[in-house]
């Protein structure tokens, strides 16, 4: 950290962490002092023992005021990702707020999973993100694999602000250029041709919204949480539209609800435009993602 970035009277991380403590204990969250000593790491983007192995450092009074402001919003049930404005996915770390679904790791294996089926393949072609939210599973793509191009949609016009933000925050990483596109599902790729589609499509039943976790449930846009037709609806309709714009030999690659994968399975099989159906366990070895190649 550097000493011209803060005055000699900036408060040091130690009294900033007490502060944060007190506030936290005051809301009654879990590990308070943790929590704390989290925020501050995540504020300043360095690993999580910094701050403790850096007490005595100066902060500076932005960060300080933000710091501030996550311990409240964490106070008031936000999840940890929306109350520091960022989230980790893969290498990549990725500004979020209550715009789009906070990514997570099971994601990241969905990623893993599409690369590796990749990896021998001397052309890549073109990858669609269906639901980019983020754009984590674009931004992903868009680094580690070797794409021609990679395209994101959402139907949420704010997703995709603040995923082009992303774009912007990860560029010297990116060996391909990233399209955003706006709209429902596939509608806004009818007539491309691409090597891959992936999703993580909104798949909770309107009639679980209930049993979410109150972290998800007030928090997380709905758009990108519930499905009709007990949670399927988004996944039929990304099972079918695929078949016409992935190339012959390319993948369909879904996150689904592990209660689900055996019937999102069925129902890509079902279909007939596609062969080698498969289901690959996130982990916690639950059935969490399904995996198709094109006729």
């Amino acid at each position: 950290m550097s000493d011209v970035a803060v005055s000699l009277g900036s408060p040091t991380i130690r009294a900033i962490v007490n502060e944060l403590t007190s506030l936290l204990e005051s809301a009654r969250a879990e590990n308070p002092a943790q929590t704390a000593t989290d925020i501050i790491a995540a504020l300043l983007e360095v690993p999580r023992s910094w701050p403790s192995l850096n007490y005595d450092a100066p902060l500076d009074g932005a960060i300080v005021q933000s710091a501030r402001t996550a311990a409240e919003k964490l106070g008031r049930g936000a999840p940890f990702a929306y109350a520091v404005g960022t989230a980790a996915f893969r290498h990549l770390n990725l500004i979020v707020d209550e715009r789009v679904l906070i990514p997570r790791p099971e994601t990241e294996v969905l990623v893993g999973e599409l690369l590796d089926r990749l990896h021998a393949r001397p052309r890549w072609g073109t990858a669609i993100d269906i639901g980019t939210g983020s754009g984590a599973i674009a931004l992903s793509l868009a680094s580690e694999g070797k794409f021609d191009r990679v395209i994101a949609t959402d139907a949420s016009q704010d997703a995709l602000d603040v995923a082009r933000l992303n774009a912007e925050r990860s560029r010297q990483v990116l060996r391909t250029g990233i399209e955003f596109r706006h709209g429902s599902l596939l509608s806004p790729v009818r007539g491309l041709k691409a090597a891959v589609v992936v999703s993580n499509p909104p798949y909770v039943a309107f009639a679980e919204a209930e049993a979410l976790p109150a972290s998800v449930r007030d928090w997380e846009p709905p758009l990108a949480l519930f499905s009709g037709h007990d949670g399927m609806s988004a996944t039929a309709e990304i099972v079918r539209d695929s078949a016409a714009v992935l190339e012959q030999g390319g993948i369909l690659a879904l996150e689904v609800d592990e209660r689900r994968a055996s019937l999102v399975a069925e129902m890509i099989m079902q279909n007939g435009a596609y062969c080698d159906v498969g289901v690959r366990l996130d982990l916690a070895g639950r059935e969490r993602f399904v995996l198709a190649t094109r006729i």
